[in-house]
């Protein structure tokens, strides 16, 4: 069986050796560039759609933003209500704002 070393001197020493194994390279190097290419290409094509479905979903994600908010501050207003602390006014969570 044959090493490293004795694979290189009978590749460069033999011209067919040499050309048989200068294409293989050749091909895998220009598969690796087509291939890197098409993952550009393939990101690119990612982003796009990703940048797309953002801004058609744009009225979508401020509505979920805006609740996602609003249901925050309610969170922290029912935390700093106890029994009996109530003296009148508006509720953050009662929709109509009446307190009733």
């Amino acid at each position: 069986m044959m090493d490293e070393e004795d694979l290189a001197v009978f590749i460069t020493a033999d011209p067919l050796a040499w050309r048989i194994w200068l294409k293989g390279y050749e091909t895998g190097l220009a598969q690796g560039h087509d291939d890197e290419r098409d993952g550009m290409d393939n990101l690119a094509d990612l982003t796009a759609r990703r940048q797309l479905t953002l801004q058609d979903c744009e009225r979508h994600i401020r509505a979920e933003l805006a609740n996602t908010l609003t249901m925050a501050e309610v969170r922290r207003a029912r935390a700093s209500t106890r029994p009996g602390s109530y003296r009148g006014g508006p509720v953050a969570w009662d929709s109509e704002g009446t307190g009733e």
